[in-house]
Order: C-alpha cells, then structure tokens, then sequence
C-alpha cells in the first residue's frame, strides 16, 4: 500500500527551485505569468543548468543570488533555493568616482 499522493512532490532525483527574475531579465518569464516561477532541475543541477533550461545564453552577464547570498553559475542548487536573477547595472555618480553627498555647511 502507498501513501497519499502529493502532487507537489518532485520525482526521485529532482529539485524545485523558486526563481524570480528582475529588470530586463522579465523577458524570460513565460507569457503571462509574473512573480516567482517554480522549475524542476535534476538533483545536483547547478545554476549554469537551471540559465541553459530558461534559455539564458551562457556568456550572458547575470548577478545571481540564492537564498539571498550572491553566487556563481557553478553553484548547485538544492531543494526549495529561492534563486534571484538580475542583470549587473552601471553608471551613476558613485560608478564615476563621484561623491554622492555633501558635508559642507552642515551643522557645527
């Protein structure tokens, strides 16, 4: 006799994995749909798996992060990562060396 079935359960041998996309980076949502979107990768998948599976080229610039720490596309993901995608950004006036601030004439 088997135990009740749960259809979110994943196969033996995958992972889910939340992703949400920022930026410029939307466009690979699937039509229609916004927010985080659930993929399932075989176990032991890295990031590099999970970008060529969404269809980001393999030498696109992207900053990704797991579970809220930064990290590199050799990163394997593990079961329930909630992976974040964003594209890197430039520019700025702390990008140009600028100061952002100023303290003159503040308050002695």
């Amino acid at each position: 006799m088997t135990g009740p079935s749960d259809s979110t359960r994943t196969d033996a041998g995958t992972i889910t994995v939340m992703v949400t996309f920022f930026a410029d980076l939307r466009r690979f949502l699937p039509r229609g749909a916004d927010g985080p979107q659930r993929y399932t990768v075989p176990g032991g998948a890295t990031i590099d798996d999970l970008l060529a599976m969404i269809g980001i080229a393999p030498d696109a610039e992207v900053t990704i992060a797991v579970d809220g720490e930064q990290v590199a596309r050799e990163a394997s993901l593990h079961e329930g990562a909630e992976v974040m995608l964003l594209s890197p950004m430039e520019g700025g006036a702390a990008a140009a060396g600028e100061a952002t601030t100023s303290m003159e004439g503040g308050a002695r």
